[in-house]
């Protein structure tokens, strides 16, 4: 591509993308779907843990949990899935609804105090599911909870439809006061409208409807190769322009979905994205790092190199984004694009085809890779190592992608740094 036809792309990209890109990110309740989500993050890691130690590929290990009484179906690490995985749901709802509600300003321009909405959000996700489940099956349920709550919460605090009690009152009793009428409002018209008329249908319970006709069809397009390609064009794209692409499209739109698939027949799940796309982080950046590291011939890329390689093992990659920078960078956007693509295509194919195992095992997002591949694949000691084997070819193909662009633009620093003028 000629350098005034990436300056004209960068600036049409600049001006009539990047606005609207900018508002879809700041939209309140994308982001509300964004914190919930990140909410439940420390329980999903410390589960992973635990689950890690219950599913280690060892025959010998796994017998002796099971003979001790440590594995599945009552074992003592039950007890932390339970505690984690198995209360997802009632936090993000909670998470969902606080997070919207505080994202709203009353009439003097005090913050609408969202704690109470989250609570009630609880209160709400369990009249709706009856107590039936609170695990990722109902993870949609409880972000849709967490995002009607937060709205009628906040409308009945803007408008000051509360019960106010005398300035004596101690203002931590005073606010609890302040949730009356509109939880009041909530649950009843939750309980009343909804979830007495579904327990005399089939489905029992709204969760139970919504995941059987209406969650069910958005995970089979949110779970398919065409949905998955397209969340990774439009996330890597965000990124190439300063915009958190992760935040904006994957953690608010698939992160549930995928969540929601671990544990089923499909091959796209979160662990599938997040260990097995996101080599080094987004735009499958670790393959450049060691490039840099060890092939660079400028200064700025060798820096770089050093800098983010330890990041980089652990799937941080700000530093090469910014740093190199692959943002509003025309010679490197395109494999920053293209590389993830590459990859979702070869792991996706590769596991439909049975070459590589699922990946439905969480575990924490900053395991390093090849790490990664084997602890978050289902299946025996042979299927884990043939998700390393899968993860070493993605590598490979991504350090193939990226080599002719890194280095050219290595050979432009190296110019630069000695003084001579590039020509247009």
């Amino acid at each position: 591509m000629a350098a005034n036809e990436a300056g004209a792309l960068t600036t049409f990209m600049e001006e009539k993308f990047v606005p609207i890109a900018a508002k879809i990110g700041g939209q309140r309740h994308l982001l509300a779907l964004r914190d919930g989500i990140i909410m439940i993050m420390p329980l999903l890691i410390l589960g992973s843990f635990a689950m890690v130690i219950i599913d280690f590929p060892i025959p010998a290990w796994a017998e002796w949990m099971e003979t001790h009484g440590w594995y599945w179906d009552g074992g003592h690490l039950d007890v932390i899935m339970d505690a984690t995985f198995g209360i997802m749901a009632i936090i993000a709802a909670f998470g969902v609804a606080s997070a919207l509600a505080s994202s709203y300003r009353k009439a003097n321009g005090d913050a609408v105090d969202g704690i109470p909405a989250g609570i009630l959000a609880i209160a709400a996700f369990f009249i709706l599911t009856q107590g039936e489940g609170m695990d990722s099956e109902y993870l949609f349920v409880a972000l849709m909870v967490g995002l009607f709550v937060g709205e009628i919460y906040r409308l009945f605090i803007q408008k000051d439809w509360v019960i106010k009690l005398p300035e004596t009152v101690p203002l931590a009793i005073a606010r609890q006061f302040t949730a009356l009428l509109p939880g009041a409002a909530i649950l009843a018209f939750l309980w009343l409208f909804i979830a007495v008329p579904m327990r005399s249908t089939e489905a029992h319970t709204i969760s139970n409807w919504l995941n059987t006709y209406l969650f069910s069809w958005l995970a089979n397009v949110g779970l398919s190769y065409p949905a998955t390609m397209l969340g990774s064009f439009l996330e890597h794209l965000l990124w190439c322009f300063g915009i958190h692409g992760a935040a904006v499209v994957i953690f608010p739109f698939y992160e549930p979905l995928w969540l929601s698939a671990i544990g089923t027949d499909s091959i796209i799940t979160w662990p599938f994205y997040e260990n097995g796309v996101w080599i080094g982080g987004s735009g499958a950046t670790l393959p450049v790092v060691i490039y840099m590291l060890l092939f660079a011939k400028s200064r700025l890329l060798k820096d770089i190199g050093r800098i983010s390689i330890v990041p980089g093992l652990f799937n941080i990659n700000e530093t090469v984004t910014f740093g190199l920078p692959v943002v509003l960078n025309p010679m490197l956007m395109i494999p920053y694009v293209v590389t993830p693509l590459v990859i979702v295509t070869i792991m996706y194919f590769g596991t439909s085809m049975g070459i590589f195992p699922v990946l439905d095992k969480l575990i924490p997002w900053t395991t390093p890779v090849f790490i990664s591949g084997f602890l978050a694949a289902s299946g025996g000691l042979g299927d884990r190592i043939m998700a390393v084997v899968g993860q070493i070819i993605c590598f490979a193909v991504a350090f193939l992608i990226w080599l002719p662009f890194i280095r050219a633009w290595d050979k432009v620093n190296v110019l630069q740094e000695e003084g001579i003028e590039l020509v247009e």
